[in-house]
């Protein structure tokens, strides 16, 4: 079973939507798609059989404030995330689309309350095979206090930034049988975050998993909150590097 996972990384989401766009191009498809955070977007986008066009999202964030006096009258805040999110799903991604695709969808959030009692047991993972309400799902699993001034419920309950509790469900796509697993990370050297709070480095896999990590051929200018052109459409065309690792052997080429 192949299987994506798109771990959440902010703004350098660019780099992400730029290689599903040339992996679809070439005929790429999985079984599974996993996201957390930013890295839902494009993973929706994906499993919605949108890659190609998924760059055409991100460049409609190109330039836009995050605060601004603008989002005052909508949002009774000067934080903007919530509107510029919602808008985009709205106009890029059909919600329909996630519900008509073979593939599925998997979106992390983490509990709130759960999460604040210790994080046990705070990882909630969606499926577009269950709900019809991704759209919801997908900006809950954005969402960090402050930058959004709308606090997201699903199910009547408050849910955070999916990669608080597991930024690369990893470890749920291999319960649910995928054997080949690609990631796409925006660190060079295939560096991933397993969640918000830790540090980059070189995800492991378990013996009998095909594990392809895919990170960009040099460092990003690219910051974590940053919308500005010329950064966001070098990590739109930035070339991609594939290092390989099955349990027997490791290679690394570039795309």
């Amino acid at each position: 079973m192949r299987a994506l996972s798109l771990p959440g990384c902010a703004c350098r989401g660019a780099f992400q939507f730029g290689v599903m766009a040339r992996l679809a191009a070439q005929g790429e498809r999985f079984d599974l798609v996993a996201g957390a955070s930013s890295g839902s977007i494009c993973a929706a986008v994906t499993a919605a059989g949108l890659a190609e066009e998924g760059p055409a999202m991100w460049r409609s964030f190109m330039s836009t404030p995050v605060v601004s006096p603008r989002y005052l009258r909508t949002e009774r805040s000067v934080f903007g995330m919530s509107a510029i999110l919602t808008n985009a799903l709205e106009r890029f991604l059909p919600e329909h689309r996630l519900y008509e695709t073979e593939t599925e969808l998997l979106v992390a959030t983490t509990h709130a309350r759960r999460f604040a009692l210790g994080g046990r047991d705070s990882l909630v993972v969606h499926s577009n095979r269950t709900r019809r309400n991704m759209h919801e799902v997908i900006v809950a699993s954005c969402y960090i206090p402050i930058l959004y001034a709308r606090v997201p419920r699903v199910d009547g309950e408050v849910h955070i930034d999916g990669g608080a509790a597991d930024n690369t469900l990893i470890d749920e796509l291999i319960a649910r049988g995928a054997d080949d697993i690609t990631v796409v990370t925006p660190f060079t050297g295939g560096a991933v975050a397993r969640t918000m709070f830790t540090t980059e480095q070189p995800p492991k896999v378990r013996e009998g998993v095909r594990l392809r990590i895919i990170s960009p051929e040099r460092t990003l200018s690219q910051r974590r909150f940053d919308f500005a052109p010329g950064p966001l459409e070098e990590a739109l065309a930035m070339p991609h590097v594939e290092i390989v690792v099955d349990g027997l052997a490791s290679g690394r080429k570039p795309a």
